[in-house]
């Protein structure tokens, strides 16, 4: 890992998002779509951000805890997938 990147090692872009009919991605600058409780499926969608010009992107860890109300020294470990399984089943408070 880069130097200076360890505060940061959550927010990674993941390559490879898609969207699809009915899973088109949250828009920037609105509230988010809930995020998918499972990666099973349809890949992409809830677990996407769609920018203005219509392109998307995987939400990165941080993001996808901040959506769900994680304190931002909340840590977490393991694949990309498993991480934004537990946080779609998580409960925002």
């Amino acid at each position: 890992m880069e130097q200076g990147c360890e505060e940061y090692r959550e927010h990674v872009l993941k390559k490879g998002a898609k969207s699809y009919p009915g899973h088109t991605g949250s828009p920037l600058d609105e509230p988010s779509k809930v995020l998918k409780a499972g990666v099973h499926g349809v890949p992409g969608g809830e677990t996407t951000l769609r920018h203005n010009d219509g392109s998307v992107r995987y939400f990165t860890v941080r993001e996808a805890a901040r959506i769900q109300t994680f304190p931002d020294n909340f840590e977490f470990s393991g694949a990309w997938s498993e991480n934004m399984r537990q946080l779609g089943n998580a409960v925002p408070r």
